[in-house]
């Protein structure tokens, strides 16, 4: 796990108990990193019937980022991370994403106050997800938030993508923790399947090879069969603290930025 250079991670936060469970989550990873946490709330203008005049606009900006922001500050200092809350008018998902620019990481809840409650994923977290220039964490409502990450599943197909996924994992991971890479392959047709498979495979293997190499005291925990990629990776998901993916992989088009399988793991 990498101390040395600063980095700054943006948390959304819109007063949820999705977004202070994201917040949690940050805190605690942020546990001896060199890391400043920007808390960041974007507010709009309410629909009114009436005129309203410029100087009366920033009457309606709230005045703290969430209810608990003293909580989390001091929650916050008795671990020594930095926390600073920000509020800015906007649209929430353009306002993260333009924070994402001068961000190492951004972390949303799965599901903000505008969501709808039988939706898994909300539309802020998915923009991020999609759009963010930063790495994005989207941390589920279920999800452990305060416990340090003892184990990483990354998805590898070979693709650029998936190799950025995985140095990302490996530079993020804390010391001791396992990092278990899952490259499952499905078959495009039924013929040459078996040359096809052991090509993956040695493609596979030659990436960690010399990734291993490369890091030294890194040793990675391997899986690469014949299945479902999604379905695989779901599986090992269940018995990890993060599980990590590119946008998009061999099978995506060139105009979709996430892919399918990367759209199904998040949701």
């Amino acid at each position: 796990m990498s101390t040395s250079t600063p980095q700054t991670w943006t948390v959304g936060h819109d007063g949820s108990a999705g977004a202070s469970h994201a917040t949690t989550w940050a805190i605690t990873q942020a546990v001896g990193r060199n890391v400043d946490i920007r808390l960041v709330r974007s507010w709009l203008i309410p629909a009114i019937d009436f005129p309203l005049p410029v100087e009366s606009i920033d009457e309606f900006a709230p005045t703290r980022v969430c209810d608990d922001i003293d909580d989390v500050v001091a929650r916050a200092l008795e671990s020594g991370v930095s926390v600073s809350q920000h509020i800015v008018r906007g649209i929430p998902a353009a306002t993260l994403l333009s924070e994402s620019n001068d961000s190492s990481l951004v972390v949303v809840g799965s599901r903000g106050l505008g969501g709808f409650r039988r939706l898994l994923l909300g539309s802020v977290s998915s923009q991020c997800a999609a759009h963010a220039l930063a790495p994005t964490v989207v941390v589920p409502d279920a999800a452990p938030a305060d416990r340090p990450i003892e184990r990483i599943v990354v998805g590898l197909d070979g693709s650029d993508r998936s190799q950025r996924a995985l140095a990302w994992a490996t530079d993020f991971a804390p010391d001791g923790c396992e990092i278990m890479v899952v490259g499952a392959w499905a078959p495009w047709s039924s013929g040459h399947v078996e040359q096809e498979l052991q090509r993956a495979r040695d493609h596979f293997d030659e990436i960690l090879d010399r990734l291993e190499a490369d890091a030294g005291a890194t040793r990675f925990v391997r899986r690469f069969e014949c299945a479902d990629p999604s379905a695989t990776l779901l599986e090992e998901a269940s018995r990890a603290d993060l599980l990590v993916v590119g946008q998009r992989g061999h099978s995506g088009l060139s105009a979709a930025i996430l892919g399918s399988v990367s759209t199904h793991v998040l949701h």
